[in-house]
């Protein structure tokens, strides 16, 4: 039995960007570690940004389900099942999306979400920032930075808001994460424990500590950089210094993940510690002539996302593709404990065992109103992976795109109008996805 149970979550980590996976050498940490672990080659996002894939990481239910950034109480999360059954629950991330006041500290004993010790572009400005002039052009910026304001305001919004914030970096960066989460373990490493920590590194803005940089000095000289070019028309060159950020943002994840392994390590407390590791999506480099992760960006530079497995005493690379909702369910049959009737995924353990299961999966998006805190579900993005084909209809561009992943994994062949029969297929299977989450959202009231 399983004593530490680890599961740490990287935001916006592309798979392809994961050497264990794709044969770059940007993680060597994570790659030495995956030499004694099971590595997914084919996971995938069951939605495009935090809100929609996080509800999956969590509670292995779809975003959908959820309809908003607010985690639906009647949910049973990962943690609540673990600390029934005796593990002490703590999590430790800067995500607004992912804050305590949207109920994502179901389940856990202790939560810290940072939310009063840094300021962000988001709907969460504190009552002690929200004083005086600054406070007030802080929380004017901040509201309208969620609205959907021209990339000309946007830029300028951001410039007021970190002007006036103070700060250069809009979360807590990995060595500061580690710090918080070292000293948490240290102190409780005679516990049984879940632990959860997200890295928020590779998220947009890109200041990487000045040792990984390439193009800059200073991490000022990059914020910079982040703030005043135009993302919707972004120049050859300009991407390119992008991806080398974004690149170097990963370097230093690996490497702060590397330093919470070895501190593992040294006392003593890898034995017996179940740890994951994955990320809740990747990000768009113009691949399909659009930049980040946003919320109807389904294509597989976003949703593709590593998976790795320690300490099951297995050592595989496993080509079957697989999905966020799989995890919490994994993690329960590993300690042999039934898990609740609202999870919807499966377990993954037959797969490391040797049976070949192909698993449909869906991912999914809708209109945003984060100024409410809602998504409008009658505006969908919906894709949909069956056997070697992946569907993509996303309603808010009236769109409906097929490919062949198997033979055209970067989806620059749509083949949409000569597989006619497999289109009618997998639309027919989104649309009993869609009426299976309606009927199990209506039965689903049922306590732990």
């Amino acid at each position: 039995m399983f004593k530490r149970i680890i599961l740490i979550t990287v935001d916006c980590l592309r798979a392809d960007h994961v050497g264990c996976i794709s044969g770059k050498n940007l993680t060597p940490n994570i790659d030495k570690l995956a030499k004694d672990a099971v590595i997914f080659t084919r996971a995938f996002a069951n939605g495009p940004g935090t809100n929609q894939s996080f509800p999956a990481i969590l509670t292995s239910t779809y975003f959908l389900m959820h309809g908003g950034l607010r985690l639906k109480p009647n949910y049973i999360t990962l943690a609540e099942v673990l600390s029934k059954h005796g593990y002490k629950t703590v999590a430790f991330h800067s995500n607004p999306f992912l804050s305590a006041k949207l109920g994502w500290n179901k389940g856990f004993h202790e939560f810290y979400d940072f939310m009063d010790a840094i300021k962000s572009p988001s709907a969460f400005i504190t009552k002690r920032q929200s004083k005086g002039l600054k406070g007030k052009l802080l929380s004017i910026a901040s509201t309208m930075l969620r609205g959907g304001r021209s990339a000309k305001i946007q830029r300028l919004l951001k410039k007021i808001f970190y002007r006036f914030s103070g700060l250069e970096i809009p979360y807590l960066e990995g060595k500061k994460l580690n710090e918080n989460v070292i000293n948490w373990v240290e102190k409780n490493k005679n516990e049984k424990f879940f632990l959860w920590m997200h890295y928020m590194d590779p998220h947009d803005p890109y200041i990487p500590p000045e040792e990984y940089l390439t193009n800059f000095s200073t991490r000022y000289e990059a914020l910079k950089f982040n703030l005043t070019i135009d993302t919707n028309n972004l120049k050859e060159e300009e991407l390119k210094i992008l991806k080398k950020l974004y690149q170097s943002e990963v370097k230093y994840t690996d490497k702060c993940i590397s330093e919470f392994i070895h501190y593992l390590e040294d006392k003593k407390l890898l034995d017996e510690s179940l740890i994951i590791i994955t990320a809740d999506h990747g990000h768009a480099f113009m691949e399909h002539g659009r930049f980040a992760h946003a919320y109807d960006i389904l294509y597989n530079e976003v949703i593709h996302i590593p998976l790795i497995i320690f300490g099951l005493d297995k050592t595989q690379k496993i080509n079957i593709k697989v999905q966020l909702l799989d995890i919490p369910p994994t993690i329960l049959n590993i300690l042999k404990i039934k898990k609740p009737p609202t999870f919807m995924g499966s377990s993954l353990l037959p797969i490391l065992n040797g049976t070949k299961i192909e698993k449909t999966i869906f991912s999914e998006s809708a209109e945003p109103d984060l100024i409410n805190l809602k998504y409008n579900v009658n505006k969908k993005a919906v894709s949909c992976i069956h056997g070697p084909y992946k569907i993509i209809i996303n309603e808010l561009r009236n769109t409906v795109e097929l490919y062949n992943i198997d033979k055209d994994f970067e989806e620059k062949e749509n083949t949409i109008n000569y597989e006619k029969d497999v289109t009618t297929q997998l639309k027919k299977m989104i649309q009993r996805h869609l009426l299976r989450e309606k009927t199990f959202k209506a039965k689903t009231r049922l306590p732990l």
